[in-house]
């Protein structure tokens, strides 16, 4: 059984899954080494604990670990959110998100597991509509695109740049249903810029460093940024972001 990997700029290597795992998937640091690193990484996307795979019953499975950026897998010929365990079947690919173009297109590491002989087949369940009101967000994690949705209609929302990408999948990702979530400073600061730990000498990050984040993301998706209805303000906690239940 091997994982085939492939970088965002199209280099290809194998790994192969022996010893029954887990197995980790993740950027390397200082202070941790995953058994399959991902690197280089200079924009941080992929979290140093990204995912596990695990083999039990004599089957592997998948579980993303929380990461900011979330962990897409591509079964056939549909591409999900990666969510909860998910057993493996040859041919299936982790699409883990490594860069992104001048024009916001997203580049991906792919992890596409080979086991010929690994027949049945993932589950997958639909997933449950939401009524939203008001303004709203709804991030496409395939596509790494967000648009708009108020009264039914969606507009893509241009212009954001990749710290605001960042900002918007780790909080649309802490959504369970299309329900708004609120997020903390320091969670926000840390999804943004990694640990303390990983800061640049004589470097700090603060809510003054996060809110201008906040106000170039609120230029692209509110109608008027000085009002916003999407991305809003939690005083005293952080921010929440109403986000649509529409599936991305």
């Amino acid at each position: 059984m091997t994982l085939r990997i492939s970088s965002p700029d199209g280099v290809v290597h194998g790994v192969e899954l022996g010893g029954g795992g887990p197995i980790t998937v993740g950027r390397a640091s200082p202070e941790h080494a995953p058994d399959v690193a991902l690197g280089p990484d200079p924009q941080r996307w992929v979290g140093r604990l990204h995912c596990t795979l695990d083999f039990a019953d004599g089957m592997w499975s998948v579980t993303d670990n929380a990461s900011v950026n979330g962990t897409l897998l591509r079964h056939g010929d549909v591409t999900e959110r990666l969510q909860g365990r998910k057993r493996l079947q040859h041919g299936d690919t982790l699409l883990i998100l490594g860069d992104m173009t001048t024009d916001g297109e997203p580049l991906y590491w792919e992890l596409t597991f080979l086991d010929p002989h690994t027949t049945q087949p993932a589950p997958f369940g639909p997933p449950t509509p939401v009524r939203q009101t008001g303004p709203a967000l709804r991030y496409d994690w395939v596509s790494a695109r967000a648009y708009r949705v108020e009264n039914g209609v969606e507009t893509l929302i241009t212009g954001l740049r990749p710290q605001g990408h960042q900002l918007l999948r780790y909080m649309a990702g802490r959504s369970t249903g299309g329900a708004s979530v609120a997020c903390d400073h320091q969670a926000l600061i840390t999804a943004l810029w990694g640990p303390r730990e990983e800061w640049a000498a004589h470097r700090s990050y603060t809510r003054s460093d996060l809110a201008g984040v906040v106000r170039a993301v609120r230029r692209c998706i509110e109608v008027d940024p000085s009002r916003p209805r999407i991305l809003e303000t939690v005083t005293g906690i952080g921010y929440r972001l109403n986000v649509s239940g529409t599936a991305g």
